[in-house]
């Protein structure tokens, strides 16, 4: 087993969790903590640290584990690299790491959020080194990533979630593992000792919306979706008398029947299975679901309506924001079967 690790990743719980199942219990270790290293100079300071650290073999102990961690200006594409002297240190440290291996009682770890693969630091070290790599990956793959990951937390708890209320968590907490520990443990308290089963009504109740998620626009998009008119309205409620409401939801909107228009007729050729290719498995469930709820004429009528009524919102200076409410009350409805509204 490998002596030099890597532990690279954007979710701080992730990778803190990894660097301590290699740390045991703390014996012989010995800690460099790059997080306030902003410059140059304090960087290269704590690379000579980390180099000296891990140069000298355990005296008193039995082993001798070296962790650095936060190490945010290893080398990566755009911006954030290493400056050229910073960059030519970590190398040079790479390539006496690949020189000379630890003893066997000799660990090294180096975490931080982000390192090129292709960089010759990561390549040097790639022979004599054991990569834990959490990728960032796309949107919904984090996504997916962070539902199987919140189930396994919350059965921690001695919590599961209800159908479908795993995906509507993260979509509300966001894919960061702390926050997702924190807002279980809220729901934890909120449920009490006796219910143990999470729904999605026990979210909106309790769970908070993480910092920088979007604003929950699929609790409408839902709501319209199941033609849920109540439900809908309440969502619509969160939104409603902000600046550019009408304009805004409308936009969603159309969006949202746009993609429901491809799927159903996708569906009507037999052919939805490749018009889902690359969609979340999630989506694709829920989507399916929706598309019960209308015919394709219905989608398209509601598409062109919301079409209208955004360029009514873009074009006049007066608002449209009762308008909106009246046409997506209009649209959940079903049509019956004489061709009348019910």
């Amino acid at each position: 087993m490998a002596n030099i690790h890597l532990i690279i990743g954007e979710d701080d719980y992730l990778v803190s969790e990894t660097a301590k199942k290699l740390t045991g219990d703390g014996t012989g270790l010995e800690v460099v903590d790059s997080n306030m290293a902003t410059n140059a100079e304090l960087q290269l300071k704590d690379l000579v640290e980390v180099d000296s650290s891990f140069s000298t073999p355990p005296f008193l102990d039995p082993v001798k584990t070296t962790w650095w961690k936060n190490v945010k200006f290893l080398p990566q594409s755009g911006k954030g690299g290493p400056s050229e002297d910073v960059k030519e240190g970590l190398e040079k440290f790479a390539r006496k790491l690949a020189s000379l291996p630890p003893s066997d009682n000799q660990k090294l770890i180096i975490s931080g959020p982000k390192l090129l693969m292709s960089s010759i630091f990561a390549k040097t070290l790639k022979p004599v080194a054991e990569f834990a790599v959490f990728a960032s990956g796309k949107p919904w793959e984090r996504a997916r990533e962070a539902v199987d990951r919140v189930r396994e937390l919350a059965a921690d708890m001695n919590l599961k979630f209800d159908r479908g209320a795993a995906e509507l968590f993260v979509a509300r907490v966001g894919t960061d593992s702390r926050s997702l520990i924190s807002e279980l443990g809220k729901m934890r308290d909120y449920l009490g000792p006796e219910e143990h089963v999470v729904t999605e009504a026990a979210i909106g109740d309790v769970t908070s919306q993480g910092v920088g998620v979007e604003p929950e626009v699929w609790s409408v998009t839902d709501a319209v979706g199941e033609r849920n008119l109540a439900k809908a309205m309440d969502a619509l409620k969160r939104f409603e008398g902000g600046a550019g409401f009408a304009v805004f939801m409308t936009t969603v909107l159309e969006k949202f029947f746009r993609q429901l228009v491809e799927l159903a007729d996708a569906q009507e050729k037999g052919c939805l299975d490749k018009a889902t290719e690359g969609m979340a498995p999630f989506a694709v469930r829920k989507n399916t679901q929706f598309l019960r709820n209308w015919t394709l004429r219905e989608l398209r009528v509601a598409r062109a309506r919301l079409l209208m009524m955004r360029e009514r919102a873009v074009s006049s200076g007066a608002s449209v924001d009762v308008l909106l409410i009246s046409e997506i009350v209009r649209i959940c409805r079903r049509q019956a079967a004489g061709g009348g509204r019910r």
